[in-house]
């Protein structure tokens, strides 16, 4: 029997605004397990940060719960690693001093981290910038720090608000490649959020689907191919037909399940499953 790492059970969350009030989120539930590299993908200001940030514990569930390694999230933790769409690396500090940044804050031994920080600049090339600023860096090769920032205290799982939506297409291309290497070596819990059809089925295990307000899920997908997971497939009839069908599906939102997939599809395509 499996124990699912993450879950959210009819998570709703409501803001009071001048207007009256917004529903962000509404009646979100899922699970996700340990392992499992999970998308949530719609349109923007669909709310898919404002679940990730209350799944993060930055920012609280009006109702519903959140549990995470079997303990409810009421707040921060520190087994959680985050990536923001900007790489907010602290421009004082070298690219060394960044990653081993959330050392300090855990009141941890620097020390004790360098060999890991040097292993995870390597990994994603910039061992050879490890003593240069920010400034002196491309925004991919920052975002490279940063995602080694995320991964230096070995959290459980790794959140990701699209850290990739501010890169060029050639350079958001090469952070999906190394993003792949990475989960295929560490393999961490994790949620990742994208407007970006193609970008999630490529990294993912599953996707959540959301839709225009009232923000809700509607389509839990498992994503076939298998891994490791080579950067050609985009170029299959599968991944394309699969891209077409999760577009139609955010396109139709709750009513996806009464439209017909899209006609050029192959025999093998997988088949949208909507959610409750």
């Amino acid at each position: 029997m499996h124990t699912s790492h993450l879950s959210a059970d009819r998570v709703s969350k409501t803001y009071q605004g001048t207007a009256g009030t917004v529903e962000a989120v509404h009646n979100a539930t899922f699970s996700i397990e340990k392992g499992e590299f999970v998308s949530i993908l719609g349109p923007s200001g669909c709310g898919k940060s404002t679940l990730l940030m209350m799944l993060a514990g930055l920012e609280p569930a009006t109702s519903g719960t959140i549990m995470e390694a079997g303990q409810p999230v009421a707040g921060p933790r520190n087994d959680i690693g985050m990536i923001f769409q900007d790489a907010t690396l602290l421009p004082w500090k070298t690219v060394m001093q960044n990653v081993l940044f959330p050392i300090d804050i855990l009141k941890k031994n620097v020390g004790d981290y360098r060999d890991r920080a040097m292993e995870l600049l390597r990994m994603v090339g910039l061992a050879d910038f490890r003593d240069h600023k920010p400034a002196q860096l491309s925004g991919g090769m920052r975002q490279r720090a940063a995602i080694c920032r995320a991964l230096i205290h070995d959290p459980h799982l790794l959140l990701m608000d699209e850290p990739f939506s501010a890169l060029d297409a050639i350079t958001r291309d090469e952070m999906n490649v190394a993003l792949l290497d990475i989960w295929q070596r560490y393999k961490k819990t994790g949620v990742f959020i994208t407007h970006s059809i193609r970008e999630a089925v490529l990294l993912s295990d599953r996707i959540l689907v959301m839709t225009r307000r009232p923000s809700t899920i509607v389509c839990d997908v498992k994503v076939p191919f298998e891994r490791p997971r080579q950067p050609s497939i985009v170029e299959t009839m599968e991944f394309n037909d699969l891209c077409n069908a999760l577009r139609h599906t955010i396109e139709h939102g709750a009513d996806a399940g009464a439209h017909p997939l899209p006609s050029r599809r192959s025999p093998h395509a997988p088949t949208l499953a909507t959610s409750e």
